[in-house]
């Protein structure tokens, strides 16, 4: 690794990026993903997406330290008429006020200083930082100093790639002063997408795709007061786009108050970072279940109740009731404390979620999902409301209570009928519809979740609801919609208005119009902010390889204007050879530009097609309320009667009309087809006796 030449040695806390040069977010997130393609591969598995972060956000914790304290002394300066010197800007420095200490030997410039053990250095600055701030307890989790599993004694991540990420952060300033903190944040936002892409299966634990999100949040509307909670917060995109909805609306961020839990200790380090880039003082705790600790307790020790909660649980958890450390492979050891944990009632919950003493039994063993419910209920305010991502099993699994014959018969000759009890998923979803808590039911299009290929739904849950709405369940079937990419399903912004439409209508046809022409301008803005952004973001990316067509280009030039001028027809030679290699070179770069411009018509076409069909559905959904029988194909407000009757079955599919009608053939075309098929058949018949006749078979 080079080394800084003797005598060349910077102050601590001292970086190169000193010169503040304003970032936009395209620059940032293509410097920012730089780093991620210098590290990946070089540590255990996706969890190279934990050291960019934490690294990204020690530079800015560092940055935005100095960039105080310059503010500050070019303040005091100010008002006392005068230049200090370097002895007096130490001194001001060590004693000004910062948002987040950094202490003395842990700055950017101390690690930026070393040149051996950077691992050990980098790990020891961050701890450091940690401990110096209640308030960033638990966000850097990562060991860059992690010996290598060879036992050779050697870092995880060799020294000279920890040198080559330190050397990459300190080409940019992250302060305030190059990076405004809205910048920052959906920077920070756009690498988490990033790395869930990259991911695959496993960006699921951490990772809601936005769109979805975005439906949530608009649907329960927070407000200021409110406070927002999510049980299972991963990297905290709930409480950011709640914060966001807030802002948007005028308020500010802190207008609310935000908290969250998550069990993964790196994905918690994740939300805890982007909760401070975005301003939200959200409190996160981390490291323990929700459902056996939940972390959010009152003074009587049952858990806290709060008026938002949002949340993406894990799908059909099979061992939700055991705490992280007991989820052994043992399956003895987990049968043995499932009979500790379950009595005949079921789960023993020692905060009164569910079992005797609520309306609600306790979930089965074999799926948490309704255990994850349960909590949410218990966690809301008497007038609080939810927005939870489900499997669609939840709507359906478990049978009522049956009366069935069992083959045999009485002294009298009558059958023996056996009656079998409700299973305990049905019981749940049976009190939860008579206790009229389900406000509305949402179906998503297949494959729109990382790794989660089972058919997703919203669930709406409200503890008071609106007069007209308390006998009703609104059920949207919006599986239709979509974008369908390579890996997976994404939601369109049209896609999302058509259920925020169906949701905040509710059956009124009067309140669509209103509501088509406010989504409609909103998502308009929308889709031109994302096409801009998609843009520039790509131009940002092929920047260097746009500096380097230039350059050749100019070399190309000068290189065919200097071969006339040469008279010895050796020379012509060698600069002929020169100067095919310099257009060789030129015609991979452009083929590069031909890309970039292709990914850019790409993101202009599709960006086109939206604000087409943006207005296509408004149109749609104005005509939908105006037909009954159409609208029954897309949304129903259902009664709970009718809900009874069909034995508090909630598959969409009983209510709403969710076949899909063979396309309308007129007869003339038909005919046409079938003449032709019929002459298609004659040709093959003539062809194959002529085969037959050719190898011998076949009447003359």
């Amino acid at each position: 690794m080079p080394k800084k030449p003797s005598g060349v040695q910077r102050e601590p806390c001292e970086s190169a990026a000193r010169s503040k040069m304003r970032l936009t977010q395209q620059q940032l997130e293509a410097h920012l993903w730089g780093a991620a393609n210098i590290l990946r591969g070089k540590t255990a598995g996706q969890d190279y997406k934990n050291y960019i972060l934490s690294l990204m956000f020690y530079k800015r914790l560092c940055d935005q330290w100095e960039n105080e304290a310059d503010e500050a002394i070019a303040e005091l300066e100010r008002q006392q008429g005068k230049q200090f010197n370097d002895a007096q800007k130490a001194v001001f420095r060590a004693r000004g006020e910062h948002r987040f200490n950094i202490p003395d030997g842990s700055r950017w410039g101390d690690v930026l200083a070393a040149s051996t053990n950077l691992g050990e250095k980098l790990t020891q600055a961050m701890r450091a930082v940690s401990s110096a701030n209640e308030e960033l307890r638990g966000v850097f989790t990562v060991d860059w100093n992690q010996p290598a599993p060879d036992g050779s004694g050697k870092p995880l991540i060799p020294n000279e790639v920890v040198h080559a990420l330190i050397q990459h952060f300190d080409n940019h300033d992250l302060s305030n002063a190059s990076v405004p903190a809205d910048v920052l944040g959906h920077a920070y936002e756009y690498l988490i997408k990033k790395f869930a892409d990259d991911a695959g299966a496993k960006a699921g634990e951490f990772f809601t795709p936005p769109e979805v999100v975005d439906t949530l949040v608009r649907i329960l509307e927070p407000q200021p007061g409110d406070t927002v909670y999510d049980p299972t917060c991963g990297s905290g995109g709930m409480l950011v786009h709640s914060a966001d909805y807030l802002r948007e609306n005028g308020h500010h961020a802190t207008s609310a108050q935000y908290f969250g839990q998550e069990m993964n200790w790196g994905n918690a380090a994740i939300g805890k970072i982007n909760s401070v880039l975005h301003g939200l003082e959200a409190t996160i705790s981390a490291g323990v279940s929700t459902i056996t600790d939940p972390a959010f307790k009152d003074a009587e020790g049952k858990v806290r109740k709060f008026s938002l909660v949002l949340a993406n649980f894990p799908f059909s958890d099979e061992f939700w009731w055991l705490k992280p450390e007991q989820q052994t492979d043992d399956k003895k050891k987990k049968d043995k404390l499932k009979k500790e944990t379950f009595s005949k009632e079921g789960y023993k919950d020692p905060f009164g979620r569910f079992g005797r003493g609520t309306p609600f039994r306790a979930p089965p063993a074999g799926y948490g999902d309704y255990a994850f419910i349960l909590h949410i209920l218990a966690s809301l305010t008497d007038s609080g409301r939810a927005g939870v991502v489900c499997p669609q099993g939840v709507l359906f699994r478990g049978q009522p209570e049956v009366e069935e014959e069992t083959g045999e018969f009485d002294d009298d000759g009558n059958p023996v009928i056996k009656r079998r009890k409700a299973d305990d998923e049905h019981l749940i979803r049976k009190a939860l519809l008579e206790s009229r808590l389900i406000d509305a039911v949402i179906s998503l299009p297949l494959n729109v979740f990382y790794g989660a290929g089972v058919p997703a739904c919203l669930v709406i849950l409200k503890k008071q609801r609106p007069p007209e709405r308390h006998e009703n369940v609104l059920l949207v079937y919006a599986a239709r919609h979509y974008r369908e990419l390579s890996n997976q399903n994404e939601l369109r912004p049209q896609d999302v208005m058509r259920m925020l439409v169906h949701v905040q209508a509710y059956g009124d046809a009067s309140e669509v119009p209103a509501l088509v022409a406010q989504h409609s301008q909103r998502i308009r803005e929308q889709i031109n902010a994302r096409e801009h952004d998609e843009v520039e973001r790509l131009e940002a990316e092929y920047a260097a390889v746009a500096a380097r067509l230039a350059k050749l280009e100019t070399q190309v030039a000068e290189a065919r204007a200097e071969l006339p001028k040469i008279a010895s027809k050796t020379a012509r030679e060698k600069a002929e050879v020169a100067l095919a290699k310099l257009e060789a070179q030129r015609d991979k770069v452009v083929a590069k530009i031909a890309e970039r411009d292709e990914k850019i018509a790409e993101a202009r076409r599709r960006a086109e097609d939206d604000r087409r069909d943006v207005a296509q559905v408004g149109t749609e959904l104005g005509a939908l309320y105006g037909d009954p029988d159409e609208l029954l194909k897309h949304a129903r407000v259902v009664g709970i009667d009718e809900i009874e009757e069909n034995e508090f079955n909630l598959n969409i599919p009983r209510y709403v009309d969710t076949f899909e009608p063979e396309p309308r053939i007129e007869v003339p075309d038909a005919l046409k087809a079938l003449r032709s098929a019929e002459r298609a058949l004659g040709n093959a018949e003539a062809a194959l006796m002529k085969l037959l006749k050719g190898v011998g078979y076949g009447a003359d």
